[in-house]
């Protein structure tokens, strides 16, 4: 009976934080939604809510990859399958989606003259590069540790050579 008193109480808590980004998500505040799960340090919630927004990709923007990159890192520091696979197949998404946009955006020579959404793009894109090589040396472990995450890991891995 004690289990099932723990276990009630920790579907309980993780109901009450998806109904806080459920919020968000009504309002229609992606980045505050997924800002909201980073900020809650929960790995199931964050795996639970990003398996929803994959569901979804065509909601992803540059913008949101800036937020959801650092809650996928994270993330990848589980030690729980389903939380490795739904970030490697997030993140796998993401790096088709932007990479050439990111590693054309650093690479391009700067602009002459004042350029605020150029500027605002390379911002983006140089915080999605940082944290894209940061994930980087996280894939070189989950490589070696063999299995579908292996193979997960390897996928990225060679995705990320693009960027």
């Amino acid at each position: 009976m004690q289990q099932h008193n723990a276990f009630t109480s920790i579907l309980q808590a993780r109901l009450t934080k998806l109904q806080v980004i459920r919020r968000f998500w009504q309002r229609n505040d992606l980045k505050g939604a997924i800002d909201a799960t980073g900020k809650m340090g929960d790995h199931s919630v964050s795996a639970d809510v990003i398996s929803v927004l994959i569901e979804r990709s065509e909601i992803f923007t540059l913008d949101i990859c800036t937020v959801i990159l650092p809650l996928l890192t994270r993330l990848l520091q589980s030690e729980i399958d389903r939380h490795l696979t739904v970030a490697m197949e997030t993140l796998l998404v993401l790096v088709r989606t932007f990479g050439d946009v990111i590693r054309t955006t650093i690479s391009a020579t700067p602009t002459i003259g004042v350029d605020l959404q150029a500027e605002q793009r390379l911002e983006r894109c140089n915080l999605c590069y940082i944290e894209l090589e940061n994930i980087k040396q996280i894939l070189v472990p989950l490589i070696r540790r063999g299995g579908a995450v292996a193979k997960s890991a390897q996928e990225l891995s060679l995705a990320l050579q693009e960027v």
